[in-house]
C-alpha cells in the first residue's frame, strides 16, 4: 500500500513539474515569434536572409545566417524587416515613439508592424497581457496557446496576445488609436462626413484590423 502510495506522489509531483514547464514553454512562445524566411534590411544598407526570430518585451530581432551564426540588432540598427510563413508576409519598421508615455518628450525607436502604406499609416504592436481562466478552456490571440486542462477551482492564468493600433501621422508622429473611431474622426476633420459615408455605405468597423486598413487607406486618397 505505502509503495502504491508512493508511486501515485511520484506521479503527482512529475505531472505538475511537466505541467509547469509546458505553461513556461507557451509562454515563452506567446512573447517570442518565429518565422522560416526573413528579410532583414540594416541602417546600413545591408541585406540579411534567413530565419528571423522577433523578441517583444525586448524589441529585438535574431536573424540566423546560412552558416547557423545567429545576429541580434535593436530598432535602431533597423530599417525595416520582411517575415514570411509561406503564406503570409508581414513588414516591421522602426518609428521613433515615447512608449505610450503622453507626458513625456523622451522618443526612441521602437518596432511596429506596417498594415498599409501612405501619408497617414496604420500600424500595430503586440502587448502580452495575462487572462484569468477560470471560467474554462479557450483559446488565446491567433490560436498560439491552448489550456485543454482545468485545475479545480484554483485560480488559472494565460498569457495572450493583444493588438495595439497606432496611425503614424506625417509628421512622423505615433498616435495611438485608444478609441478608433473616435481618435480617427478627429484626425479626419473637413473629410468628417465623406469617410462616415464611406464607412456606412461599406458597413466597415472600427474595431476590425482589416477594415481600419480600408478606412485609413481611403482617408489617404481623399486628403492628398
Amino acid at each position: 500500500m505505502m509503495k502504491e502510495l508512493s508511486k501515485s506522489i511520484k506521479f503527482v509531483y512529475l505531472f505538475l513539474g511537466l505541467s509547469l514547464i509546458t505553461v513556461a514553454a507557451n509562454a515563452q512562445r506567446v512573447d517570442i515569434q518565429e518565422w522560416p524566411k526573413g528579410r532583414l534590411i540594416l541602417t546600413s544598407g545591408d541585406t540579411l536572409l534567413g530565419p528571423l526570430t522577433y523578441h517583444r518585451t525586448e524589441d529585438i530581432v535574431r536573424i540566423t545566417s546560412p552558416d547557423g551564426s545567429i545576429q541580434a540588432f535593436a530598432p535602431v540598427n533597423v530599417a525595416s524587416f520582411t517575415v514570411s510563413d509561406g503564406r503570409f508576409s508581414q513588414t516591421f519598421k522602426p518609428y521613433m515613439w515615447n512608449r505610450g508615455n503622453d507626458y513625456s518628450d523622451y522618443k526612441a525607436p521602437s518596432f511596429f508592424e506596417q498594415l498599409n502604406d501612405g501619408r497617414f499609416s496604420l500600424v500595430k504592436r503586440e502587448t502580452i497581457v495575462r487572462r484569468n481562466m477560470n471560467s474554462g478552456p479557450m483559446y488565446a490571440g491567433y490560436g498560439r496557446y491552448y489550456d485543454p486542462y482545468g485545475y479545480g477551482n484554483a485560480t488559472r492564468f494565460v498569457e495572450q496576445v493583444q493588438e495595439l493600433f497606432y496611425l503614424h501621422t506625417p509628421d512622423n508622429t505615433i498616435v495611438a488609436l485608444r478609441k478608433p473611431k473616435r481618435d480617427l474622426e478627429e484626425i479626419f476633420g473637413k473629410q468628417n462626413k465623406e469617410m462616415k459615408a464611406f464607412i456606412s455605405a461599406n458597413k466597415l468597423d472600427y474595431d476590425n484590423a482589416r477594415d481600419l486598413v480600408l478606412i485609413v487607406s481611403h482617408y489617404n486618397s481623399i486628403s492628398q
